[in-house]
């Protein structure tokens, strides 16, 4: 048995299916008999709270959009820990990868946003899902937010990119791509298989 669950971050930009795909995931391994639970960044806290209120706010500096991302995640640690405690998988509805990526394309250099995420826990899997822009703008109604105009979102794909690349030289995490623009029943047997495999490999059945 493990002592620590399993960390998976779902990401990938705005409208790619992150929420979707984490609710039918957890639904899925519970009823696989895999004890499952969900969290989503920003969080709920405080702090996520705050920095939910002020994302179409396009006047707020990069840099400070960026410490209060990093302290939203660390402010959050200690409950996650909690969970990763008490539940064998924890699915995570953004995380770090977004983070970085996404002050990648505001100008922020990974590495100070990567300092100021020193010590927090690290996932042990990333399901990303990959979508173009364009795909996922026309999935509901036009958002107004500071990272939904056109203009930057066009930039995500490749900061995802090359972020996905930076954290593969220094994580052990496993990486694991999804198209994104397929059926979502097609975006949930894949991360289901991706969930499934990473949890027996850690912990075989005798």
């Amino acid at each position: 048995m493990i002592s620590d669950g399993l960390l998976v971050a779902v990401e990938g930009i705005d409208r790619s299916g992150k929420t979707t795909l984490v609710a039918a995931l957890t639904a899925a391994l519970t009823a696989a008999g895999i004890d499952a639970v969900a969290r989503s960044e920003p969080s709920r806290g405080p702090i996520g709270a705050f920095f939910r209120s002020i994302t179409v706010d396009t006047s707020l500096p990069a840099t400070a959009a960026a410490l209060l991302s990093a302290a939203d995640r660390h402010e959050q640690q200690s409950a996650l820990h909690m969970q990763l405690t008490r539940h064998r998988v924890v699915l995570s509805d953004r995380y770090y990868l977004s983070g970085l990526a996404y002050h990648l394309a505001e100008g922020i250099d990974p590495a100070f946003y990567r300092s100021l995420n020193e010590g927090i826990r690290r996932p042990d899997l990333y399901l990303h899902l990959a979508v173009a822009p364009a795909i996922a703008a026309n999935r509901g109604e036009p958002l107004q937010g500071r990272w939904e105009q056109p203009t930057f979102t066009a930039t995500l794909p490749a900061a995802y990119e090359r972020c996905i690349a930076l954290l593969s030289e220094s994580e052990a995490a496993r990486f694991i791509d999804i198209d994104a623009a397929q059926p979502s029943a097609h975006v949930l047997g894949a991360a289901i298989a991706a969930v499934e495999a990473l949890a027996v490999e850690r912990n075989p059945t005798p």
